[in-house]
């Protein structure tokens, strides 16, 4: 389900109290134009993926220097619209925070500071870029929640952010922000670093 609500202006925009996980963004507009515009949402700090629909190419290079997520020319291809929506879906749902029960308190964590999930005995750790966190749940549940858009399982033990690889060697992989290694299986050498760079082939810019 979407809520969408349209704006004449870049002003009508910038002068509205709603929030939104999505803009997309026309750079010719009446008084601030779409770089403009997206400027100034940039300087709130606010996270919101910005996708621009013009007939400017020249202004490509400007529209990334605002963290544009995608720049699609008119007359639109409906192909790349499609595929452009489809991926912002991904980037929102695993920016979504989970509940882990730790202790009987409550943690709520950003799927993206996942470093990577380790299993323990009936148990995992999960490693983040400040803490390490307990939970009862078992691997396999995390594998589930967390998807393999992002993650790749490089041992029976271990579930790893692919985002946070550093490092590949013939059976370990160095991790950002971690100081020891990571075993890699025999049979998942290869198809991790298939995985990794497939990865970073369609996500690179955004990491």
């Amino acid at each position: 389900k979407f809520n969408i609500t349209t704006f004449n202006s870049g002003e009508q925009l910038l002068n509205s109290k709603e929030t939104f996980d999505l803009i997309l963004l026309d750079i010719e507009m009446k008084g601030l134009d779409g770089i403009e515009t997206a400027n100034l949402i940039r300087k709130r700090k606010n996270k919101e993926f910005i996708i621009f629909l013009t007939s400017h190419s020249e202004f490509m290079p400007e529209a990334f220097k605002v963290k544009a997520f995608r720049f699609l020319c008119k007359p639109l291809e409906m192909d790349k619209f499609k595929e452009a929506i489809c991926e912002v879906e991904k980037e929102i749902l695993n920016n979504r925070r989970i509940a882990i029960n730790e202790k009987g308190k409550v943690e709520l964590i950003n799927i993206q500071d996942i470093i990577y999930v380790e299993a323990f005995g009936d148990g995992t750790y999960i490693y983040t870029k400040n803490d390490v966190l307990e939970s009862n749940r078992q691997l396999k549940y995390w594998m589930s929640e967390l998807g393999t858009e992002h993650f790749f399982q490089t041992h029976r033990s271990y579930f790893v952010a692919l985002r946070y690889v550093k490092k590949l060697n013939n059976n370990e992989v160095k991790m950002n922000y971690i100081n020891h290694l990571i075993p890699i299986s025999r049979r998942n050498n290869v198809a991790l670093k298939d995985a990794l760079f497939t990865y970073i082939k369609k996500y690179a810019r955004f990491i």
